[in-house]
């Protein structure tokens, strides 16, 4: 468990770190600053949108790779789990009513 939050620490760290890097510095501030609040604005959502395409592409492999090497592994543990959780249930249904009928008599 603290090695996938490491993993996703430093996918989210290498993730931002690409997007700061790959987005467009605001241009040279001009004489008037009356359209330096729109500029900014823009970056922010080019910025955003950068991010949250870059954020679905990780989540796309982070699926995958759970898909291919995680649930083949857990699934077997999970069936036999349920198995013996239900196996548990069975037995004790079928002696509540032999209980109960004892304690009546």
């Amino acid at each position: 468990m603290l090695k996938m939050s490491r993993l996703i620490f430093f996918v989210l760290v290498v993730t931002l770190q690409v997007c700061l890097a790959s987005s467009n510095p605001l241009p040279t501030p001009a004489p008037d600053n009356a359209g330096l609040i729109e500029r900014a604005k823009q970056a922010y959502r080019d910025t955003k949108t950068k991010v949250l395409n870059v954020g679905n592409t990780v989540a796309g492999f982070a699926g995958m790779y759970y898909e291919e090497h995680l649930k083949p592994v857990t699934d077997p543990y999970m069936e036999w789990a349920k198995d013996r959780a239900s196996s548990v249930w069975e037995r004790v249904k079928s002696r509540v009513p032999s209980f109960r009928s004892t304690q009546d008599q």
